[in-house]
């Protein structure tokens, strides 16, 4: 079995159906980007494996420890207790575009609150995590500063430490760059890019082609709530098989 193994997932918002069988399997220290134009489902499908999203059918097992299941003849997904699922969803961190750091604490306190509510850490336990962890995305130095006084790149990169301060085995992007101006992406990548050399595996949903074919492993081009193509990016990019694919990276890239 896969490292992550998401089968046949099925969702729906009220009569909008946004995920229509999909699957994705995927090993330990593989790096996944997902394309695709908005509305396609890539944002909802990647809070469906960490359970910001709960799925209406098929299954998802990570590290061979099964959150959901569809037992055979039904309609619907059944999950595992809940601190089954808690356990496993400890296993990830999550980015999500606008940051999401809490305005009235410190970036350090940002990185101690979850080690201390989630895994009932000590300070002293937790700040030599958050201390190497700050020093890995440049911003040690604005360990005191609220952020307010960030720019939105340096935001980005303290939810990157601070979610890496929880020791993930995966950690997940959903368009982690798309609230910053084009000169503060620059720096977010790089510290995707360096998280990509340590072999951290990685999901990354983003609208930046340039970054997915220079750091992804695998990528899968989404539209209408299905997976329309995957392949390595030398096959996606340069040689689309789906004329779905190419009129997307077309507009995106201005062939």
């Amino acid at each position: 079995m896969s490292f992550i193994q998401m089968e046949h997932i099925r969702k729906r918002f009220g009569s909008l159906e946004v995920l229509k069988d999909v699957s994705l399997s995927m090993e330990q220290g593989e790096v996944v980007s997902i394309i695709g134009p908005s509305g396609s489902g890539k944002s909802t499908f990647l809070r469906c494996l960490c359970q910001l999203e709960t799925i209406d059918g098929g299954s998802i097992s990570v590290g061979g420890e099964v959150m959901v299941s569809q037992p055979e003849g039904k309609n619907s997904s059944v999950y595992a207790s809940p601190s089954k699922v808690r356990a496993i969803c400890r296993r990830m961190g999550m980015c999500f575009q606008h940051f999401n750091l809490f305005p009235h604490m410190t970036v350090m306190n940002n990185l101690l609150e979850a080690p201390r509510v989630v895994k009932g850490m000590k300070d002293e336990e937790i700040m030599p995590i958050a201390e190497n962890m700050l020093h890995k995305v440049g911003l040690w130095d604005k360990k005191d500063v609220y952020p307010s006084r960030l720019s939105g790149g340096q935001k980005q990169r303290v939810a990157i430490a601070r979610a890496l301060t929880m020791n993930p085995d995966i950690m997940l992007f959903d368009e982690p760059t798309s609230a910053l101006d084009p000169e503060l992406t620059g720096e977010v990548l790089r510290t995707i890019k360096q998280l990509a050399d340590e072999d951290m595996t990685m999901i990354i949903v983003t609208h930046e082609m340039a970054f997915a074919n220079e750091v992804a492993d695998r990528i899968l081009f989404m539209a209408d709530g299905i997976i329309e193509e995957e392949g390595t990016p030398e096959q996606i990019f340069e040689h689309p098989n789906s004329e779905r694919t190419r009129t997307f990276l077309h507009s995106m890239l201005r062939f």
